[in-house]
């Protein structure tokens, strides 16, 4: 049987509104009391983010809001990785919009029914039954099956798209393009494991993977982004992601160098 084809209406770049991910301010000052007490605080003294303490106990701080700053700065580093899977969302969701072809009936379906089936199994590891899973979300069955099918669908959409790139851009792959779907801690390591699959025979398997992600990684950085919907200047995130996923460089006024 043929593999289907799919395509898009355009394949120019994706403009799309990706919203920064921001961290609460409460849980800043949360984390800056939590950043004192385990490395500033004495045992048994209990640490307070108030000026007069932040002055007689540290040297590199005077002020709350200089700890909060550093804090800031450290926390919104960290949350990197998740402000570009967020990013990756808006982009697929908005490419899916483009996909031409309608899901076969057959896929969805099977696709559904495996979410669901992995949706009891998670519950039941964990000890519970669908009706408590849904008490403790304040929702009904009815309402978290159908949020199941929906993201199913929506993530089906979103990989056919991304297919359909692939196919376009008719992608030759090598080591390298396999290295960013292995995992591993080293080029060494993914290398080696990267023999082994193809000794086993399984790298066939893993070529349309492969594919989807570099048609992923291309469509990112072709994208073009607002944070905000009132910004006027739209940025190749290719260019920019350094910037604007860089805490320090995205609020320049609220983080100094210290």
């Amino acid at each position: 049987m043929a593999k289907p084809q799919y395509t898009l209406t355009s394949y120019d770049p994706v403009y799309v509104v990706a919203e920064e991910v921001r961290i609460p301010e409460s849980i800043i000052r949360e984390q800056a009391l939590r950043w004192l007490q385990l490395n500033v605080a004495k045992e048994g003294e209990e640490a307070k983010l108030t000026d007069g303490w932040i002055a007689a106990h540290t040297d590199d701080f005077k002020t709350v809001d200089e700890v909060l700053i550093f804090v800031r700065y450290n926390m919104y580093r960290d949350n990197r990785e998740v402000q570009e899977l967020s990013d990756q969302d808006a982009v697929c969701r908005e490419l899916a919009t483009r996909l031409v072809e309608e899901l076969p009936a057959e896929l969805v379906e099977n696709s559904q029914y495996a979410a669901q089936m992995r949706l009891e199994e998670m519950i039941s590891r964990n000890g519970m039954t669908m009706e408590e899973f849904c008490a403790q979300r304040g929702i009904t069955e009815e309402q978290l099956r159908a949020d199941v099918d929906e993201r199913t669908i929506q993530s089906l959409k979103e990989d056919t798209a991304l297919e359909a790139y692939a196919q376009k851009q008719n992608y030759t792959l090598d080591a390298e393009d396999f290295y960013a779907i292995i995992p591993g801690d080293s080029i060494e390591d993914k290398a080696h494991k990267r023999r082994q699959m193809e000794l086993d025979g399984r790298l066939a398997q893993m070529e349309e993977y492969a594919k989807k992600t570099k048609a992923l990684k291309e469509v990112m950085e072709n994208a073009m982004i607002k944070r905000k919907p009132t910004d006027t200047e739209w940025l190749r995130y290719g260019d920019t992601s350094q910037d604007v996923l860089n805490a320090n460089k995205q609020f320049p006024d609220s983080f100094v160098s210290l």
